[in-house]
């Protein structure tokens, strides 16, 4: 099962480069806020790392307001996901992005410790950025996304260099 959905992915990703209306962002993420719901509300990061990620989007809808359905994938390095995500992107004044979005469902984990099929996990998230340079392809911004699986939840704000090709 994990192989064919592998496959589906690859060839859905092989696909997104001959649409004219896919998009990848490329982005690195470095967490400045954590918490849960469970009563700790959460605190300033202790330390920082990196957490890139890649989303491949196919959108559609009016220029104003893009619809999108695709994949996002999140790594550690040695750990990483794949999942389903369905996105709402907006741009405002020509330079603002606002992009609202929920992922999972079904969640592919994969690395050099672990390879496992989650389900009913989800992933919410909203980012604001500004895009940068004459060919508005670099943007900076925040963001926060959440993972939510059997009533808990608990979530992390991030800030941002996104590449959007």
């Amino acid at each position: 099962m994990k192989r064919l959905i592998l496959v589906i992915c690859l060839i859905t990703v092989a696909a997104g480069f001959a649409a004219a209306q896919s998009q990848w962002d490329l982005e690195i993420s470095v967490p400045y806020y954590v918490g849960d719901v469970s009563g700790d509300f959460g605190e300033v990061a202790e330390f920082a790392f990196l957490l890139p990620n890649v989303k491949w989007h196919y959108y559609f809808g009016p220029e104003w307001l893009h619809i999108g359905v695709g994949f996002k994938l999140w790594t550690l390095i040695v750990e990483s996901a794949l999942y389903p995500i369905v996105s709402v992107e907006s741009v405002l004044a020509e330079r603002v992005v606002l992009n609202a979005g929920i992922g999972g469902g079904v969640v592919f984990a994969f690395g050099l410790l672990t390879d496992f099929f989650v389900e009913n996990l989800f992933f919410p998230e909203f980012s604001a950025a500004i895009l940068l340079g004459q060919r508005r392809i670099f943007s900076v911004g925040t963001g926060a996304t959440a993972a939510m699986a059997s009533g808990d939840i608990v979530f992390m704000g991030t800030v941002f260099a996104r590449w959007t090709l």
